[in-house]
């Protein structure tokens, strides 16, 4: 089984829905060209899956009904011009968000910009939600994207959220232990509710812009726990507390040996900013130790106390995000 190749000029010109049997091989090279400079190990990852699915032809749809294959993007748009595919914008459902749809690889090839493509195919996607009885539609765009950014305010996104990706090179030596009046200790088991109870006061929107907060993050069931165990992957919940009045002051999630390397997750109460994060983070990085790849740790970009420590222990600022939601009116009778 040959899979129709991304420079096919059988494919009809314009803007048409997703046919993950002709488009995804024109798909994966756009994303590539498009994301290149940004893109960690994980989204090259995808792209070689996505390159060995489009070899799958027409078995590709049956088999990924099947879960034997994994490529969740099914719905969406793309643009062709001269046989190629030269735009695309992907979305599905939200996982644990009901109603809520995401919206991924928007990208249109360098030549082809400033034409309106991607407006066209965002105005098709967000029509496709509506349809499915989607009410609401998140996207992330790097901060830095003018263009992009411009787009979607003028389709009457807003701003959820922003965040800057930390990374911290495996080679720095890990930080001293900082001086502190809070307690810093392992969370107790029963405590995953005062954990989560936090994590919505000061994260609201979420660890993952994709992702609401939910009780797994804290609490996991028994079956995720023993996925996690055969995966080789470790998740310590520490927590900063006050020994005067037994208030929490912060919380960390340490994830180690996640796909995607080894995760910090910062959570600090406002009415100890500026107290909580050096002793926390110092904590992590020392669970998680001097291993050969880089900790990451994405974080509000607003949150200058966590910023000077960041930069104090090492980190290195990279993409900065914006999280961006749009409320969607649905079509009359």
């Amino acid at each position: 089984m040959t899979a129709i190749p991304f420079w096919d000029t059988e494919l009809h010109a314009g803007l048409q829905p997703v046919d993950l049997t002709r488009h995804i091989g024109g798909i994966a090279d756009l994303i590539e060209l498009s994301f290149a400079a940004d893109m960690d190990a994980g989204g090259r990852s995808v792209i070689r899956e996505m390159r060995f699915v489009s070899h799958l032809g027409w078995a590709l749809p049956v088999l990924n009904g099947l879960g034997l294959a994994q490529y969740p993007w099914l719905q969406g748009f793309v643009w062709v011009e001269e046989g190629k595919v030269v735009g695309c914008v992907n979305t599905q459902p939200a996982a644990n968000q009901a109603a809520t749809w995401l919206i991924a690889n928007v990208a249109v090839h360098p030549r082809f910009r400033r034409q309106g493509i991607a407006l066209a195919m965002m105005k098709a996607t967000l029509d496709l939600i509506r349809r499915r009885g989607g009410t609401t539609a998140l996207l992330q765009v790097d901060d830095d994207n003018v263009a992009a950014v411009q787009l979607y305010d003028r389709m009457g996104f807003r701003r959820v959220a922003t965040r800057t990706a930390w990374f911290r090179p495996a080679s720095v030596p890990l930080p001293e232990w900082p001086p502190t009046d809070l307690e810093i200790r392992r969370r107790r088991p029963h405590e995953w509710a005062e954990e989560m109870t936090l994590a919505q006061r000061v994260r609201p929107e979420g660890f993952l812009w994709n992702q609401a907060l939910r009780a797994a993050d804290f609490h996991p069931s028994l079956s995720l726990a023993l996925e996690r165990w055969l995966a080789a992957q470790t998740e310590e919940h520490w927590v900063a507390e006050d020994p005067l009045s037994h208030r929490w002051a912060g919380s960390l999630i340490v994830r180690i040996n996640y796909p995607d390397g080894d995760r910090l997750i910062l959570c600090a109460h406002p009415d100890y900013q500026g107290r909580v994060e050096k002793p926390l983070l110092a904590e992590g990085l020392h669970r998680v130790a001097q291993r050969p790849w880089l900790t990451r740790i994405e974080h509000p970009t607003e949150d200058a106390a966590a910023d000077k420590v960041l930069r104090e222990y090492r980190f290195e600022p990279g993409r900065i995000l914006r999280w961006l939601s749009l409320t969607l009116r649905q079509a009359g009778p």
